[in-house]
């Protein structure tokens, strides 16, 4: 019988149970589909939040804490699974006017490097391919990315160099509760046993725990395209009234996102299609020559103030929530995967952890 059964085969999940693995606790991962198959693997990879300066500390605190952590866990993912995360440092330009102020307060109190760029020849010198008329930006040159799919891949790689369980098309029917505390999860005829139960369903969180206490985890669904180019077209992030464009060491270049709420609907559409494509080609016209290779979709986990769960719920002994990253799976990921292993271990924390309890102001 397995100490912690993990439900939720996305980024979080996996990097929580290959975390508590690794203190030495025997792990069951269960998936309902692929791994890493649904918001995981459909997101940009930019280890930042988008406009960080619109976010509470609570969420920031997280970020921060990740980006120092990330070039050794995508190396020590590629040693374990040979599988390289692209890990790359392209930087991230924010072209829009009125975000000066706050970000700049932003970044004296993380102690973040931005610059403030107010002529076109040095933006040109960042990123030759701007389009025309974008004559100023704010400049954070230190922030990384990495190719969602490739991360999903190495954190397979590395379940099974390690021995990791894990059970794909394994849809969770129900949490087991006697007596106040957990006793294992249902799974089709099938009680599977554990002491301890981590739901990390992503979207579909809420739907497990709504059972035991109430949490507002809903869908919200994302469009992103694909340019298919040549490398060197693009060498920056760029971000403009939502819409962001990133470059791949291969050529290609990812650009999002919509933000849709429609439910557990991951249909893609025209109107998306459109808007995208326009948005991508004004920031760099270069762009419009390209093919689109592929559009797709993913379902954030979306809470009401963009602050995920990293908790036990109180109502239950043994079960645990971490779920909520919204559109930030990727940056928040190691940290949050810290502050959970150090609760179920009965660890001290690395932070406050009053914020991402139910009960905080979500």
């Amino acid at each position: 019988m397995p100490e912690c059964v993990v439900i939720g085969g996305g980024v979080i999940g996996m990097m929580t149970a290959r975390a508590l693995h690794l203190s030495g606790m025997e792990v069951l991962l269960l998936e309902r589909g692929l791994l890493g198959g649904e918001s995981s693997w459909a997101g940009g990879g930019i280890i930042s939040p988008l406009y960080p300066w619109r976010y509470q500390d609570s969420v920031n605190r997280l970020a921060q804490h990740s980006k120092t952590t990330y070039p050794d866990l995508v190396a020590s993912l590629s040693d374990e699974s040979g599988v390289d995360s692209e890990l790359l440092n392209s930087g991230l330009l924010v072209v829009d006017r009125d975000e000066t102020r706050v970000a700049q307060a932003w970044a004296a109190q993380w102690s973040e490097n931005l610059q403030q760029i107010t002529d076109r020849k040095t933006l040109l010198s960042i990123e030759p391919g701007l389009a025309d008329g974008i004559d100023q930006a704010l400049w954070l040159p230190e922030v990384m990315q990495v190719r969602n799919p490739k991360v999903i891949e190495a954190l397979r790689g590395s379940f099974e160099h390690l021995g990791i369980a894990y059970r794909e098309y394994t849809g969770v029917q129900d949490i087991v509760v006697e007596d106040g505390r957990v006793t294992g999860v249902r799974v089709g005829g099938e009680l599977l046993g554990a002491d301890r139960v981590i739901v990390a369903g992503g979207a579909w969180s809420a739907g497990l725990v709504d059972a035991v206490q109430r949490v507002d985890v809903e869908p919200v669904k994302g469009q992103m395209i694909m340019f298919r180019g040549e490398p060197g077209l693009l060498k920056r992030m760029v971000l403009s009234n939502g819409h962001y464009v990133i470059p791949r060491r291969d050529g290609r270049v990812l650009a999002g996102s919509t933000l849709e709420k429609s439910g557990f609907d991951k249909t893609v559409s025209d109107t998306a299609l459109k808007e995208l494509r326009a948005a991508a080609v004004a920031l760099v016209p270069g762009l419009g020559s390209l093919p689109i290779e592929r559009q797709w979709a993913g379902l954030r986990p979306g809470t009401e103030n963009g602050v995920p769960y990293i908790c036990a719920v109180d109502e239950v002994e043994g079960l645990y929530l971490h779920a909520g990253h919204y559109r930030n799976g990727i940056v928040l990921g190691p940290a949050s995967v810290q502050l959970m292993t150090e609760l179920v271990l009965g660890r001290e924390t690395f932070c406050d952890d009053s914020p991402y309890k139910v009960a905080a102001s979500h």
